[in-house]
């Protein structure tokens, strides 16, 4: 979609969503955050609103149209792909104003996560005995990736030689780390891989599974959380252990410090709570 070959005039947000998804997003992200941007611009953006020619669209209309969709995360994401998308079509000169900076910052309150406590831990393992996915579960458990992360973990993102495992981010081609590959990881791999010859499984991933695959295979196997909360999980235990806290928010990756530290602080609250109770005014001599 050349500018000399469109009418600019007649461009609608619709043809410019896409266009500008496809030009300036899809070249540079990875398949889960173009997968995001898509389902907002397919499924959440109204198509009286695609409809609209772009110049045409005010404030009202930005309101109105957000105002279709459901209260939280989808609809912050949706504005902020709207926003983006006119912020460069602004940029471009093919709108005077982003009208979407005059929409409200969408707010919403997460979920509070709930680890996995000791007792859960235990039984979860024993479920994972007779699944397929258990070195999957596990790898889960001993890294603390998200859900994302460990199906595009390729053969050779392990390097054996170093101890490192390199973690592909699910953002853009720079968002990775590495973390460490430890004794239990180096099993754990193994065992995926005698799995996976048993199989006939060959492939350039560790884990080739779909996303939902796993989230239900997950759900069925420990009904009373969220696969995402096997990341909660790990960054627990690692408190528990006492694992630096600026060590364990690289190894999970945290851009900021704040969730590594809500977690250490509930366990070191936790700890206190339990040290307390020891206090006796005529301790026993």
């Amino acid at each position: 979609m050349e500018r000399n070959r469109i009418d600019i005039d007649n461009l609608t947000l619709g043809e410019w969503l896409l266009y500008w998804f496809e030009t300036y997003k899809k070249p540079c992200l990875k398949p889960y955050s173009i997968r995001n941007i898509e389902q907002q611009i397919r499924l959440h953006t109204p198509e009286w609103f695609k409809a609209m020619r772009l110049k045409d669209i005010t404030l009202l209309d930005a309101d109105r149209a957000l105002s279709t969709i459901p209260l939280g995360r989808t609809r912050k994401y949706t504005r902020q792909v709207w926003h983006s998308a006119c912020k460069k079509a602004q940029q471009l000169g093919l709108i005077d104003k982003n009208v979407f900076t005059l929409t409200e910052d969408m707010r919403y309150k997460k979920k509070k996560s709930h680890p996995l406590t000791i007792a859960e831990q235990k039984e979860f393992l024993e479920r994972l005995e007779s699944s397929r996915y258990k070195w999957l579960m596990l790898f889960y458990l001993h890294t603390g990736v998200r859900r994302a992360e460990a199906l595009t973990l390729k053969w050779e993102d392990i390097d054996y030689d170093s101890r490192l495992i390199r973690i592909n981010g699910t953002k853009t081609d720079d968002s990775y780390r590495h973390i460490l590959l430890t004794e239990p990881l180096i099993e754990i791999l193994a065992e995926r891989k005698k799995q996976a010859k048993k199989e006939g499984v060959k492939s350039e991933y560790v884990f080739p599974c779909s996303l939902s695959m796993v989230s239900r295979a997950f759900k069925k196997l420990c009904p009373n959380h969220h696969l995402h909360e096997l990341r909660h999980t790990f960054v627990t235990r690692c408190a528990e252990c006492g694992v630096n806290m600026s060590v364990c928010q690289q190894l999970v990756g945290h851009s900021t410090a704040d969730m590594t530290i809500n977690v250490y602080m509930h366990v070191m609250d936790e700890f206190k709570r339990k040290e307390g109770l020891k206090f006796k005014l005529f301790p026993t001599l």
